[in-house]
């Protein structure tokens, strides 16, 4: 990995100022990337910027009380990016390899000088033609890779910065229990030692009442096919990606289940499943077959033009 962090920052080094991107609906894997990323380029005195939409309705509970806690770092969106890009301008993507799944996918038309970094399993539609593409899809996380890369360039991350990056991990890992490898709890206890706060990422885990009883209802209709995999399907309302992958975590750990899935409405014309495994099924190869992708353990697909029913009717047949 030591030369991979070198290419890294050699290719960080030609460029004037950096943009640093997740996915759409971001969770704290992406978002904890980036703080990590800005961290360590402010370290190399590189100008640099977070694109995210602080103030989308959409983010789930986690993002919302994150991004208050670091108010300090340069954020740019929509309204404001063009002011700050030129020709020498770097962008970093985090935590996806896709443009249509990126927070904004119209700015690889602007910036043709990009990084990808990512830990999901690569799919052919692929962003091409970049400085720098890697994807470890044995990784945790990218916050694992990020915080390697801090420790490889003698760079302390910030407590609260730690303690984000640390809480993504967690949601990642489906607390710290798929896809952990020795390489991953040492990434954890490195941003203990930076001083991520325990007390504060249960806090920022933690759900209201209204949407615990709200998960619990999805729950209790959900059911089991084939004996062994448990199905949920949400109501005709607007649901997050974020909403479905924790049904789909609490659906895994009931007796028996080898693989859940939870399909929502992600917008007026998206359909999204979320899928887990324990390791017995691999959840990656299902969802390829409906045009997803992830991990053998943890993945999903997003489809537009559909109905949960149709979707759910595709998922089945592929089980079957």
């Amino acid at each position: 990995m030591e030369n991979l962090f070198g290419k890294l920052t050699n290719v960080i080094s030609s460029y004037s100022n950096v943009i640093l991107m997740g996915h759409t609906h971001p969770d704290l894997d992406a978002f904890g990337s980036c703080l990590g990323m800005s961290v360590i380029l402010n370290s190399m005195k590189m100008d640099n910027y977070i694109f995210i939409d602080r103030n989308n309705p959409e983010h789930d509970s986690t993002i919302k009380q994150s991004i208050p806690l670091v108010p300090n770092f340069n954020y740019i969106d929509e309204t404001n990016y063009k002011k700050i890009i030129d020709d020498n301008s770097l962008l970093i993507i985090l935590d996806t390899h896709l443009q249509e799944r990126l927070e904004y996918p119209k700015i690889l038309d602007e910036i043709k000088n990009v990084i990808v970094i990512d830990h999901h399993i690569k799919r052919p539609t692929y962003i091409k033609d970049t400085e720098l593409f890697y994807i470890d899809s044995t990784l945790s996380s990218v916050v694992e890779l990020v915080v390697n890369y801090a420790k490889y360039l003698e760079v302390d991350i910030p407590p609260i910065v730690s303690t984000i990056m640390l809480t993504g991990m967690e949601i990642d890992t489906n607390g710290f229990n798929i896809k952990i490898t020795e390489k991953a709890f040492e990434a954890a206890a490195l941003l203990v030692g930076y001083g991520a706060d325990s007390v504060l990422k249960l806090n920022l885990l933690k759900e209201t009442k209204k949407d615990f009883l709200r998960k619990a209802d999805f729950i209790k209709s959900s059911y089991i096919f084939k004996k062994k995999y448990a199905i949920c399907l949400l109501p005709l309302s607007i649901s997050s990606q974020s909403e479905l992958a924790e049904i789909s975590d609490s659906l895994l750990g009931l007796e028996d289940i080898e693989a859940s899935f939870t399909i929502g409405q992600l917008d007026s014309k998206t359909v999204g499943i979320s899928a887990r495994s324990l390791g017995n099924v691999d959840v990656c190869e299902i969802m390829q077959q409906l045009g997803g992708g992830g991990h053998m353990t943890i993945a999903a697909c997003q489809v537009e033009n559909t109905t949960m029913k149709a979707l759910e009717k595709k998922l089945k047949s592929y089980l079957d």
